[in-house]
């Protein structure tokens, strides 16, 4: 029933191999050589530059595709609409304006067999939308297996850890006050690309603040340190450093976006503000979970439990593809 060879193609955009869509499919193909092959392309094909159309690898024939970002699916869609219909895993990890409008993602997706959501509300918004229910799959993301408690360090009461590369979204511009108005605690920004945005601010002064860069050695140390993580973005299909805090035992306090929404229960396993916080309200959770300190149980989300989702959309692909072709 099954091929023997070419069993799943996964495609990822080169310049993101290192980010969390790159990593996505590494990891996948690392846990499965026989069933996945990966390679790579040079854009998202978002369709704001002329030269996408000049470059567009072609592939080998599998019995089944995962496309990293919705765009790519559509420019492989739209080349050969019988090889990827229905034999396509799209990736999903929020809403971008190159994606088009919510309609027209709905009738792109709608070709695909499964889409794999970091999120619930992009995955039911969509569906109330017209996306097909059965295509549905709460993928979330995974802990890498070397994010892991550092045993030379001690959890400290006082220490707060923001974990993320600089941005836009990332709702930081309320920082420098929280940072200000709590100099009982310590504060650390995990990440890369604060530097611009630190010296601009009263942070560059704030004794109780350091900016420390991301590599694995840092986060795994901070996470054993801190006893609060915060992310305070407006839009995030994760974030990824929250399944990290929890597995770490930090008690996460995240706006409600991207799967914050799906694996906190409010004053069980951490703490939601609204997707646009005050500065009250941000000190206030702060309050409430020092004072309450809850125990924190790992998130359970695994890249093994990733691989497996994958490989059994990929038999039902095969199955539905040996039963047309007799």
């Amino acid at each position: 029933m099954f091929s023997r060879k070419n069993k799943m193609l996964l495609i990822g955009v080169w310049v993101n191999r290192n980010w969390i869509l790159g990593n996505w499919i590494r990891e996948v193909q690392a846990r499965s050589r026989i069933n996945f092959t990966l390679r790579w392309v040079p854009f998202i094909y978002s369709g704001k530059r002329n030269i996408e159309n000049f470059f567009v690898p072609k592939f080998s024939k599998h019995d089944a595709y995962f496309f990293s970002y919705p765009t790519i699916f559509k420019k492989y869609l739209e080349s050969n609409f019988d090889e990827y219909v229905e034999r396509s895993i799209i990736l999903y990890p929020h809403c971008e304006p190159e994606m088009g409008t919510l309609e027209e993602q709905v009738s792109l997706l709608n070709n695909a067999f499964s889409i794999h959501f970091y999120c619930s509300a992009d995955a039911y918004k969509l569906r109330d939308l017209g996306l097909r229910p059965e295509k549905i799959r709460l993928a979330f993301c995974a802990v890498d297996v070397d994010c892991v408690p550092d045993s030379s360090v001690s959890r400290k009461n006082n220490l707060v850890v923001l974990a993320s590369r600089y941005g836009p979204r990332k709702g930081l511009e309320i920082l420098p006050e929280i940072v200000a108005a709590r100099p009982d605690l310590d504060f650390i920004a995990l990440g890369r690309g604060w530097e611009e945005f630190i010296s601009s601010t009263s942070l560059a002064n704030a004794k109780n603040f350091s900016y420390i860069k991301f590599n694995k050695e840092n986060r795994n140390r901070i996470l054993s340190e801190a006893t609060l993580f915060i992310s305070l973005s407006n839009l995030e299909g994760g974030p990824v450093p929250l399944i990290e805090a929890l597995d770490m035992g930090v008690i996460p306090i995240a706006t409600r976006t991207g799967f914050a929404p799906d694996l906190i229960q409010e004053g069980e396993n951490g703490y939601l503000l609204p997707l646009v916080p005050k500065v009250s309200e941000v000190l206030d959770t702060l309050q409430e979970a020092l004072s309450t300190k809850l125990k924190i149980k790992s998130s359970g989300l695994t890249w093994d439990r990733i691989t497996s989702m994958t490989i059994q959309d990929l038999r039902e692909i095969q199955t539905n593809k040996a039963l047309t072709s007799k």
